[in-house]
């Protein structure tokens, strides 16, 4: 998955598999759940997570994360759940969750026919759960790696996100708190935009105190300033965004050797800047940073 938001997503679930389960529809004891290998690079495939749920007889859920359509992704999600059910020759179920708002995911439907020249058509069922219609209140009192998604869930009132952050800055590790307050600062981008995240954080006063929501708040700054130039645009985000990185990663791994500051400082791609700054979420050192994909 190549967005910030898809990964985040993935952080999220397997920050507690268990709980994303139940959120799900499938409350199973932890002992009767076990995360399995989405790899299915025998067709150039790779889902996004899969739980054996060791029922009787024990069957496998599918999950796939989603902040975009294209026409050809129900078609997708069908490969998926084909070549798991004959890669593990269980039955399979596959659940999207909708993480952007109606207007990116509208052709996500749950339903999907193909319908060749000849011969029956083929059906293809799957669940659909859109996190905006979730109402903020389960989420906030439900497992810790489901609060991120409170703040852009249905009824999410002014009081959300503080309430949010408070429960995650009291409960995680401090590992977690960076990685979950992370998460927030990016699906309020995915659902309201940079500048309207940035300005929903700065309405927190306390978010000023989590060096996880640095990028966040000064992204916003930076794209409200450059807002209506024409030149020097690019290079105005890039530097901001070097900067943010450079921040967001001093709070985590410490500050950066002269080598390791001139290297991000050499950055000036967005879109390069963007992977380093999803991949803070799940990098223990500098070095594992700005280690060549």
């Amino acid at each position: 998955m190549s967005k910030p938001f898809d990964a985040t997503a993935k952080v999220l679930f397997e920050a507690d598999p268990r709980g994303w389960a139940a959120f799900l529809g499938v409350d199973r004891p932890a002992d009767r759940l076990r995360v399995i290998d989405s790899d299915l690079s025998a067709v150039s495939l790779a889902a996004d997570k899969v739980l054996r749920v060791e029922d009787d007889p024990p069957w496998l859920l599918h999950v796939e994360f989603q902040s975009d359509w294209d026409r050809w992704l129900p078609r997708r999600f069908l490969a998926y759940n084909a070549v798991l059910a004959e890669k593990h020759q269980l039955p399979v179920a596959t659940v999207v969750v909708l993480l952007a708002p109606p207007s990116r995911t509208v052709g996500l439907t749950g339903h999907y026919v193909s319908a060749p020249p000849f011969g029956p058509p083929t059906e293809f069922g799957y669940t659909v759960v859109r996190v905006w219609e979730v109402p903020a209140d389960r989420l906030l009192a439900g497992p810790l790696a489901l609060v991120p998604l409170a703040p852009v869930a249905a009824s999410a009132g002014p009081d959300v996100l503080p309430r949010a952050v408070r429960r995650v800055a009291g409960e995680a590790d401090p590992a977690g708190v960076d990685n979950l307050l992370a998460a927030i600062g990016f699906l309020l981008q995915l659902r309201y935009g940079t500048m309207q995240a940035g300005d929903l954080l700065r309405q927190f006063p306390e978010a000023r105190e989590f060096g996880a929501f640095r990028t966040f708040l000064e992204e916003g700054r930076a794209e409200g300033r450059a807002e209506g130039r024409a030149e020097g645009r690019a290079e105005g985000r890039a530097e901001g965004r070097r900067d943010q990185l450079l921040s967001l990663g001093r709070e985590k791994f410490g500050p950066p050797t002269p080598e390791q500051e001139a290297q991000v400082n050499a950055v000036a791609d967005l879109a390069r800047l963007d992977e380093l700054a999803k991949k803070v979420l799940r990098a223990a050192t500098w070095d594992e940073l700005l280690k060549p994909e």
